[in-house]
């Protein structure tokens, strides 16, 4: 019997240039013999039947069979070929799939056709107590058609700019899992360096503590689940029919800017319009884009359901095979805490093949609370706490070579900052270690804009971010203006997989970390003017109307009189206010901040807030920056 790990099989790609082992389990002390590419080598299984082969350096090419024989066993990996490989991690719009997509991007999915452009989405698996050898499961898949429609589409536009540049096969693997804060994705060893374990963790390692804590969690989303549906009078009355009084039920506009606190409370909401189609629509396919709700719905046409969505981010589009000349459509909307309702800012469409039909230009929509609840708990999800994902995704990879990491995450931090500066310089530092490549290029994107959020202070973890380019090798791309302020997962991907790339084009021209937007170094005062030294990677500054905030005995003065000076921001302060040494400056501080400050391409500098030094022209290291 021979075993060939899920990642060296059909349709792999392997890092080209680069010593390549190829690995597998047979029956112990097995010799072992490997064909491939007209070279033949040969090796003997350990006492655990474990072996390896190391593979010279190879050129970009393609494809090859690799065939393994142990006695009388004999396994083939075919269409294996050599060319660049990204890992592709974080949280959901790292994971954001083309399919969700296709409503910036309609025809990518039919136009996809490189056969060069592979993909290998690694299962999902946390373990808590040691690191997992291998993955159990897994295939690689050629980025075509419909293949793509689950696939990242910040990896799937990375890959086909790659492929542009450099002409050889690209390979992306990706593990990045919605919702998972950034210890999720460090080490037990690291993490209790770094004393950032809590003090109860080693129950994780009893998988009866955590079917115990899932199934506990199980039991009551079930059962406020059964109190929703017991309590709902829109369920008890059947409010999805058509034939509802619902003379007497709110009208509002259904934007979301000025929906009535009292819509917002936990509970249900039931949301109504009618409509009657043109003549011309009826009887044709079409989709209803609803935009998105806080937090889950079940939505219905004319008391047939349509759709539904358990929680918050996704897009409600719902498609339907034939529109009816009436229509009634409803959605029962579920509120888990304050404050709910509909997104503000988002569109309410018909979409068909010939126009699209604006609902919200058809009149207010109506509006009626079907039962009140306390504030529902949020779910567990086991995979969220630290080292599981490590373990179970991250360390199984160990053995392969990469051209770089390609890393988006944050989100789920904001509610709690503390210390990520130093977990994610120490994440960099270890994944760098176990892939064995102390200059693996890590590039990685800091928070957009988003609105969305207001009890969470985005600048802290987008400040905390910028300590990746402490190390070598590392980039960073500024993504204000890339965001949507209404929505956690903005749909610009290839404005993202851009900048991403252009930055893999700069990171050995700057081996000491680039950025692509301008970069504060510090602030010093001279005679009533505040000034700000930046780097900005041979770029030059451009500014225009706006402000920064001078932070002084708690209180927050704006700024807006300013000019450049070669690669000074030189700011002019009122007479009345006297800035002293231990002050602060700070710019671009918000989730969705005003931007004045830009380089030559246009790309936002990143945020800051810098203690104001005095005489800092003394300083010789930073004059001559």
């Amino acid at each position: 019997m021979i075993f060939i790990p899920y990642l060296l099989r059909s349709n792999a790609i392997l890092q080209r240039d680069k010593v390549t082992t190829f690995w597998g389990y047979t029956d112990p002390q097995q010799r072992v013999e490997l064909d491939y590419d007209n070279r033949h080598l040969e090796t003997s299984a350990t006492s655990d039947g474990y072996f390896q082969f190391e593979l010279a350096p190879h050129a970009a090419s393609g494809p090859i069979t690799f065939t393994l024989t142990s006695g009388t066993d004999q396994v083939t990996s075919k269409n294996v070929l050599f060319g660049d490989v990204w890992l592709l991690s974080g949280q959901s719009n790292m994971q954001l799939w083309m399919q969700r997509l296709v409503a910036r991007y309609p025809d990518e999915i039919e136009n996809a056709k490189d056969t060069d452009i592979h993909f290998f989405m690694v299962p999902q698996r946390y373990d808590f107590s040691h690191g997992d050898s291998e993955l159990d499961s897994g295939k690689w898949q050629i980025a075509v058609g419909k293949n793509i429609e689950m696939l990242s589409g910040i990896g799937y536009f990375y890959a086909q700019l790659q492929r542009r540049a450099t002409h050889v096969p690209i390979g992306l693997i990706s593990t990045a899992i919605g919702g998972t804060p950034i210890r999720s994705w460090v080490s037990h060893k690291t993490l209790t360096a770094m004393e950032e374990l809590p003090q109860n963790f080693d129950k994780l390692s009893d998988q009866s503590f955590i079917n115990g804590y899932v199934s506990e969690n199980d039991h009551y989303q079930k059962y406020y689940e059964r109190v929703c549906d017991r309590s709902d009078q829109g369920i008890l009355k059947d409010w999805t029919q058509a034939n509802v009084d619902d003379s007497r039920w709110d009208s509002l506009p259904l934007d979301g800017e000025d929906w009535p606190e009292m819509y917002r409370q936990p509970g249900t909401i039931w949301i109504r319009k009618h409509l009657r189609m043109p003549a011309r629509l009826v009887g044709k396919s079409a989709e209803f884009r609803l935009g998105t709700f806080v937090d889950a719905d079940e939505t219905y046409l004319n008391g047939q359901k349509i759709g539904e969505t358990g929680y918050q981010y996704p897009p409600r589009n719902y498609r339907i095979s034939s529109l009816p000349a009436e229509i009634t459509l409803v959605v029962r909307l579920h509120i888990f805490s304050a404050p709910g309702g509909p997104r503000f800012g988002k569109k309410h469409l018909l979409i068909t093949d010939e126009e699209s039909v604006d609902l919200d230009a058809q009149g207010d929509w109506l509006v009626k609370r079907g039962c009140w609840l306390p504030p529902k708990k949020e779910s567990v999800f086991p995979q969220y706490q630290p080292v599981g994902l490590f373990n179970g995704m991250i360390y199984p990879l160990r053995r392969l070579n990469l051209k770089g990491v390609l890393w988006y995450q944050g989100e789920s931090d904001v509610a709690r900052p503390l210390n990520y500066d130093h977990v994610f310089l120490r994440l960099i530092q270890e994944w760098r270690q176990l892939f064995q490549s102390a200059e693996l290029p890590f590039l990685y994107v800091q928070l957009p804009n988003c609105a969305i959020e207001p009890n969470h202070v985005w600048s802290k973890i987008r400040l905390a971010q910028k300590s990746g380019l402490e190390l070598n090798h590392t980039a960073m791309i500024v993504a204000l203006g890339l965001g949507e302020d209404n929505d956690l997962h903005p749909l610009n991907k290839r404005g993202v997989a851009q900048q991403l790339f252009e930055a893999s084009q700069q990171i050995s021209k700057y081996p000491n970390g680039y950025c692509n937007g301008p970069l504060a170094l510090g602030a010093w005062v001279d005679n009533q003017q505040i000034r700000i030294k930046f780097v900005t990677f041979d770029q030059k500054l451009v500014i225009s109307q706006g402000y920064f905030e001078l932070i002084k005995n708690g209180q927050i003065i704006r700024l807006s009189d300013f000019k450049i000076v070669g690669k000074t921001i030189v700011i002019v302060v009122p007479e009345e206010v006297k800035v002293c040494s231990g002050d602060r400056i700070r710019y671009a501080w918000g989730n969705s901040p005003v931007i004045c400050l830009r380089n030559g391409t246009n790309q936002p500098a990143s945020p800051f807030i810098l203690e104001i030094e005095k005489g800092f022209y003394q300083n010789d290291l930073l004059a001559n920056l």
